[in-house]
């Protein structure tokens, strides 16, 4: 029951009873004085009783003085009750209230919060002395709530939720396009008008534990649904509604009694060292990985880390598949339905020279399997255009004939992922005449990273990285008469060099990047690299970052990234014609950042 409650027939009882008293003192008071009043005695005693009638009236007054003085002690604590019956009224009163507006604090929760702790309602200080009486149910109903958080905590673990929003300005110079010159038709390349667009990503992250050895995740972010490599969202489309979808879901083990192992599922951050040349920053891989870590502490050489990763990105459906007399042709049927998956390791390990310098080397080995079923898409709106090449038999009049065309088919057979075709929307890589990619993808990727840390203002990284593709097969294309052709593919490796300076910590900070990425048409596989980059192989690239931190939770951001085609505008395997055009594309991007 509330306190307000209970207080109100309190009040009247002690009120009632207050009256009582001052009533019985009252009427003592009035008896005492009728008992004490002279009363007309014989004349023959008036003189024998003068004596004794003068010391009764004086005991009188000094009864009736005693007795005023009482009753202004009562007024006084009476007074003084309904002081302190007021305020603990209106204590009781924000008690109340607090209790019923109070909103379970959900941001600015630090890492080792429990979840208790992070829905605790605040109390008040501690209540002096004289009022601990009052407040024993206040603190009892705080107590019942912190055994049910407790509970909680127990049922669910520690939990912390934090996110960022960042709003983007970009905008394009210098883009061409590949048809006929308008002026000059026997060349390619006409230049667009520039493109100017907003752009939003938002993400709500949910961490927890439970245990000593179970941690877990969640993260929705918005982005386009069948583009792995952005999180961002154009504003556009009539104010439409944005996709918000699952980002990260996973769980790790991280074993007590072996210290250093971890073993995770689900969807999560890339969990090797790698640049952007090979993994995207936005791709959150799916599948399964396993990471053992030790650390030395009397030597130079301070950590050694072994990361394997088993990551499917492609499962089809079943296949059957008929030789041309009818029979079952096994091994087609097997390629038909084999699933696509990433499979890799790594080793690094981390040198510190001194406490300003440390190199950190890795070598790792990404494997693509089932690279040869994907097939290259272009997108335009709602149609996925799909190459299909198909022979039209030979006549009695007419030679046989090989035509490649373009089919349209509804997008969601590749965002829901039932048709199962193996089509990717982002490539850059070389293709066959069938449509399919040419190559392999199977990468061995080194790195090294050197931190400088004599300035605290403007410490130095800078990142070197090298890789190269090692199942890069020649390119099938159209030949006289329609009979195959190939064409050697030596474009297999990529480099990547990054320099950044200051930090961006604290309000004040300052941090200046440059970037150098050079990327071969087959270097990598291109649906999971850099997305910012306006082709993803067959280019150079030049990155310009500036950081602003106007707060620790606030950070300005101004990017430029220059992108030149290495092979003109169709590519090392194409034909462009001589003279055509071919300049620098140009992309500015100003970020807003907001973390929480």
């Amino acid at each position: 029951m509330p306190l307000k409650k209970l207080l109100r027939p309190t009040l009247l009882c002690f009120f009632f009873s207050l009256a009582l008293s001052v009533s019985a003192q009252t009427n003592a008071t009035q008896t005492a004085s009728n008992e004490a009043s002279p009363t007309v005695a014989p004349a023959a005693d008036s003189g024998s009783n003068s004596t004794q009638t003068k010391s009764e009236s004086e005991e009188v007054l000094r009864l009736l003085r005693a007795q005023q003085a009482e009753l202004e002690r009562m007024r006084e604590l009476l007074k003084e009750q309904t002081k302190t019956i007021n305020e603990l009224q209106r204590r009781v009163e924000q008690t109340e209230v607090r209790m019923t507006t109070e909103v379970v604090r959900t941001t600015n929760v630090a890492a080792s919060d429990t979840l208790a702790e992070a829905m605790r309602v605040p109390t008040t200080a501690p209540a002096p002395e004289g009022q601990k009486k009052e407040d024993a149910d206040a603190a009892k109903a705080d107590a019942e709530r912190r055994k049910r958080n407790e509970t909680l905590s127990k049922q669910f673990g520690s939990m912390t939720i934090s996110g960022d929003l960042r709003f983007r300005y970009e905008s394009f110079y210098g883009l061409l396009n590949a048809t006929a010159n308008d002026a000059n038709p026997a060349i390619l390349g006409n230049p667009l008008t520039t493109r100017q667009r907003f752009r939003l990503r938002a993400r709500l992250n949910i961490r927890g534990n439970f245990g000593k050895d179970f941690d877990w995740g969640l993260r929705l972010a918005t982005g386009s649904f069948a583009d792995g490599i952005a999180t961002n969202q154009t504003l556009t489309d009539f104010y439409n509604r944005k996709p918000f979808g699952l980002d990260q879901a996973y769980i790790a083990w991280s074993p007590e009694r072996v210290p250093g192992l971890r073993l995770q599922a689900g969807k999560f951050d890339v969990p090797w060292v790698r640049t952007e040349m090979t993994i995207d920053n936005d791709l959150q891989p799916e599948g399964f990985n396993q990471i053992y870590s030790r650390g030395f502490k009397d030597s130079v050489f301070k950590n050694l880390t072994f990361v394997a990763w088993q990551l499917p990105f492609l499962e089809r459906n079943s296949a059957f598949v008929r030789n041309p007399n009818g029979t079952i042709s096994l091994n087609d049927s097997e390629r038909g339905g084999r699933d696509l998956a990433l499979y890799g390791a790594q080793v690094r390990g981390r040198f510190e020279f001194s406490k300003q310098v440390a190199l950190t080397l890795s070598v790792a080995d990404l494997y693509f399997s089932g690279t040869q079923f994907i097939s290259p898409v272009q997108v335009f709106g709602n149609l996925l255009l799909l190459p299909i090449t198909f022979t039209i038999p030979a006549t009695a009049t007419t030679p046989a004939q090989t035509i490649t065309t373009q089919v349209a088919i509804p997008r969601d057979l590749l965002v829901a992922g039932n048709g199962n075709l193996g089509l990717s929307t982002a490539t850059n890589n070389a293709v066959n005449r069938d449509g399919r990619l040419a190559s392999g993808y199977n990468l061995v990727d080194v790195i090294a990273r050197l931190d400088l840390k004599h300035s605290k203002q403007w410490p130095i990284t800078l990142v070197m990285n090298f890789v190269t593709n090692t199942q890069t097969h020649d390119v099938v294309v159209a030949g006289p008469g329609g009979a195959n052709q190939f064409l050697k593919n030596n474009e297999n490796n990529g480099y990547y060099a990054e320099l950044l300076a200051g930090k961006q910590e604290k309000r004040g900070d300052l941090q200046f990047g440059y970037t150098f990425v050079r990327l071969e048409k087959d270097a990598v596989l291109t649906p999971f690299n850099f997305s910012d980059l306006f082709q993803q192989s067959d280019v150079r690239a030049h990155r310009l970052i500036f950081n602003f931190t106007a707060d620790p939770r606030v950070l300005l951001t101004l990017t430029g990234i220059v992108t030149e085609r290495s092979n003109g505008l169709l590519g090392v395997f194409g034909s462009t014609p001589p003279g055509s055009l071919n300049r620098p594309t140009t992309r500015l991007q100003f970020d807003t950042s907001f973390r929480f």
